[in-house]
C-alpha cells in the first residue's frame, strides 16, 4: 500500500515550499511522489472555488456548509486517483498541500460546544464515513507559525479577508485544536526565541517525520 501525507499550514507558514521540498526528498530517496495542491486552480472544481469565493470581487454569502460542499467537490474529483495510487504499491507517496483537513479547520473556526461537535460530525461523515468516501491520510503534518510572525511576512503583499489578524488568530486556534484531536504532528516554523527557522531546518524535521511513516 502507498502512503498519503498531508501538509497543513497557517497562512505565511511556508506550507507550499515545504511540500515542494518534501516531494524532491521523497523522489531522491527512491520513492515515487505524487504531488497535489488544493484548491486545484487548473481543475473545474477548484476554479469554481476561486471564481465564486476566494477571488470574487463581489462575494456572495456562503454558509459554512455551502463553503464545505464547494471544497469537498474539489477533493472528490481526485478520490479515485488517490485510491488507485495508494493501492499501486508501497513506493508510491501522495503529498498534498492541504486537504479536507483544511476544510474541517476553517469551517469549525470560531465554533465551540455542541455547535462545533455537530459541524465536525457532518464534515467527518461527508469526507470519510459515507460511500463514496475520501481516503484518510496516513500522516498530517501541521506547520505552525505565530500570528505576529505571519503578519510580518504578509506585509509585502495585499492582505485578503483570511489574512487579517483576527482571522489568523481564529484559524490558528482551530488548527491547533484539530491537530490535537486528530493526532497530527506539529512542526514549528519558529525557534524557541520566536525567530523564523530556515526552510532547510524545517524541511529536515518534516522529512524525518515522513520517513518513519513511509518506511
Amino acid at each position: 500500500m502507498g502512503t498519503f501525507v498531508v501538509i497543513e499550514s497557517s497562512d505565511a507558514a511556508g506550507g507550499s515550499t515545504q511540500t515542494d521540498l518534501l516531494v524532491k526528498r521523497i523522489k531522491k530517496s527512491g520513492y515515487t511522489p505524487h504531488q497535489f495542491h488544493f484548491p486545484q486552480e487548473d481543475e473545474p472544481t477548484g476554479q469554481i472555488i476561486y471564481g465564486k469565493f476566494l477571488r470574487a470581487k463581489n462575494k456572495g454569502h456562503f454558509s459554512k456548509r455551502e463553503q464545505a460542499l464547494l471544497y469537498v467537490q474539489d477533493f472528490y474529483s481526485r478520490s479515485k486517483e488517490f485510491f488507485a495510487i495508494i493501492d499501486s504499491g508501497k513506493k508510491n507517496v501522495i503529498v498534498s498541500d492541504r486537504y479536507c483537513t483544511s476544510t474541517m479547520v476553517y469551517q469549525t473556526a470560531g465554533m465551540s460546544g455542541k455547535i462545533r461537535k455537530k459541524m465536525m460530525a457532518w464534515l467527518t461523515w461527508l469526507a470519510w464515513e459515507d460511500e463514496p468516501r475520501l481516503p484518510r491520510p496516513d500522516l498530517v503534518i501541521f506547520l505552525d507559525i505565530p500570528v505576529e510572525v505571519a503578519l510580518e511576512r504578509l506585509k509585502s503583499k495585499k492582505v485578503d479577508y483570511h489574512e487579517r489578524r483576527d482571522m489568523l488568530l481564529r484559524f490558528r486556534r482551530s488548527y491547533l485544536r484539530l491537530a490535537k484531536e486528530q493526532g497530527w504532528v506539529t512542526v514549528n516554523a519558529v525557534d524557541a526565541k520566536g525567530e523564523s527557522r530556515s526552510r532547510e531546518d524545517i524541511h529536515e524535521d518534516i522529512w524525518q517525520i515522513t520517513r518513519k511513516t513511509i518506511t
